[in-house]
């Protein structure tokens, strides 16, 4: 397959759709060590979260994005959904319950730890018919398999996206969420979504066992059309398809790295848009996935550098 044609033809626009978490997120910047049960320092800032949701926000300025999610019917979830359509995305929203927060607390070198409540996010249901129509890839992000309602949407948006001749995107998300579904239920979900693109990054594709560096893994023998984006943070990412590996492309280095906060999610939404917009080429694809993270790592926060 050399290109990607979008459902219909080459006609009319390639258009990415996003399924999953929408989210309020608190993020914790520490300025000092942490003191155990006294002050710390930090500097605080409420706004958009969400891996699903950040993965649209990014992708909206460079190919045309359609969110859904659920939300709740609250403040919170009205001032989500008008900052997700400033970048230009279809915002497409169920509203119940009340909007998920995350409280996002990133240490001194800026790696974060996330305790997340998720809310309304896990509670979707099965996504209206013309949500779905005219995608030409559905990207999900894995926190949608936690728990909730919102796997069997997940599962039920999977199925009739390969009805209409669309691809399915999957980032792995989390090991810690492998770890509490269980590896093994974990790959079954994963195959039941029947993916032709998985994204993971080097502990995620280790533990399910897609790839190990520039090996692939035993388990990618169960997605043998899929192409896999091994993701290995400021080492080289690997391009797998069909279980063997076609590129592995440098990451180039990010002096001014601020914050790990949402890299993956850049990562995603530039490999996506730029493959949308050009067709298979891999060694650009990700070289496109790696320049945009690398504007959202000079950032606080899931936000991106303005370009130069």
């Amino acid at each position: 397959m050399a290109g990607l044609e979008p459902p219909g033809g080459a006609a009319g626009p390639r258009v990415l759709g996003v399924l999953g978490d929408l989210l309020q997120d608190v993020v914790v910047w520490k300025t000092e060590p942490q003191r155990h049960a006294t002050d710390s320092r930090a500097e605080i800032a409420v706004q958009r979260g969400g891996s699903a949701a950040n993965v649209a926000a990014f992708a909206g300025p460079r190919v045309p994005t359609r969110f859904l999610g659920c939300v709740g019917d609250d403040p919170a979830g009205v001032a989500l959904r008008a900052e997700l359509a400033s970048h230009g995305v279809d915002v497409r929203l169920q509203v119940r319950d009340r909007t998920g927060t995350v409280v996002v607390l990133v240490d001194e070198d800026g790696e974060r730890t996330m305790f997340p409540s998720r809310g309304a996010s896990a509670r979707l249901q099965p996504v209206d018919a013309d949500w779905l129509a005219g995608l030409a890839i559905l990207h999900v992000t894995a926190y949608s398999f936690e728990y909730g309602s919102t796997p069997e949407a997940v599962l039920d948006a999977a199925r009739r996206v390969h009805a209409l001749g669309a691809w399915v995107s999957i980032d792995v998300s989390s090991v810690g969420l492998v770890e509490q579904l269980g590896r093994a239920s974990f790959l079954e979900l994963l195959t039941a979504c029947a993916p032709q693109v998985i994204s993971a990054n080097a502990d995620e594709a280790r533990l399910l066992g897609l790839a190990d560096g520039g090996r692939p893994g035993p388990a990618l023998a169960r997605f043998p059309e899929a192409i896999l984006l091994a993701r290995s943070g400021p080492e080289p990412t690997t391009l797998f398809r069909a279980g063997a590996p076609v590129v592995s492309v440098p990451v180039p280095p990010v002096p001014d790295l601020r914050d790990l906060t949402a890299a993956g999610d850049a990562c995603n939404a530039g490999y996506l848009a730029d493959l949308l917009r050009h067709g298979w080429d891999p060694a650009r694809n990700v070289s496109a996935g790696h320049a945009l993270a690398a504007r959202v790592l000079r950032c606080q926060g899931a936000s991106e550098a303005p370009a130069g």
